[in-house]
């Protein structure tokens, strides 16, 4: 190993409580100041071990250092690439939502919605399923912390919400939060 990571602390990056494992990795440094702002990403599956989101990663940031352990946040969530390209199919219309939402602890979380419809669909019809889709996500957040909220999309709880929501205004095949992100 080379002298300078010899002559380094190693710390244990600590995830948020609602995940199930407690350290995510391990990482080096010289002085506490320099793990502050560090982010770590890893799979929703090795963090939950009731998420089926195989195809979904969680950003955790560095927020606080006691002795050799890095206590972190989430600040962001995002869905693959993959998956939202196999998601939209010929004769259909991809539906994106971008807003942002703040939470009971003062926090700012921007989320963004992607899915497919089964057919073809009007600009009305895509107007009216935001409408219904932003009145969800907002009533969820204004109503939990952070952390709760992102527990809730973590296992669907929002997602199926603004769903049964969505349905009611145009058939989806798909919908789901492509992106959080704490602002």
């Amino acid at each position: 190993m080379a002298k300078a990571v010899l002559q380094k602390n190693w710390y244990e990056v600590q995830a948020p409580d609602i995940f199930d494992v407690d350290t995510v990795t391990e990482t080096p440094a010289e002085k506490d100041s320099q793990i502050m702002g560090r982010t770590v990403k890893e799979s929703l599956n090795d963090l939950l071990e009731s998420s089926d989101k195989y195809y979904a990663d969680v950003t955790l940031k560095v927020t606080d250092v006691e002795g050799n352990k890095a206590f972190t946040e989430i600040s962001e969530m995002s869905v693959s690439s993959e998956f939202v390209s196999r998601m939209i199919r010929t004769d259909t219309d991809r539906f994106d939502l971008v807003e942002d939402f703040e939470t009971t602890d003062g926090k700012t979380v921007r989320v963004k919605v992607v899915g497919a419809t089964l057919r073809k669909a009007s600009g009305k019809q895509h107007k009216a399923a935001r409408r219904e889709i932003t009145e969800v996500i907002r009533e969820n957040a204004e109503n939990q912390t952070y952390e709760e909220f992102m527990e809730n999309v973590f296992t669907d709880k929002v997602q199926k919400e603004f769903r049964d929501k969505a349905e009611k205004v145009y058939p989806f095949r798909e919908l789901e939060i492509r992106k959080t992100e704490l602002r």
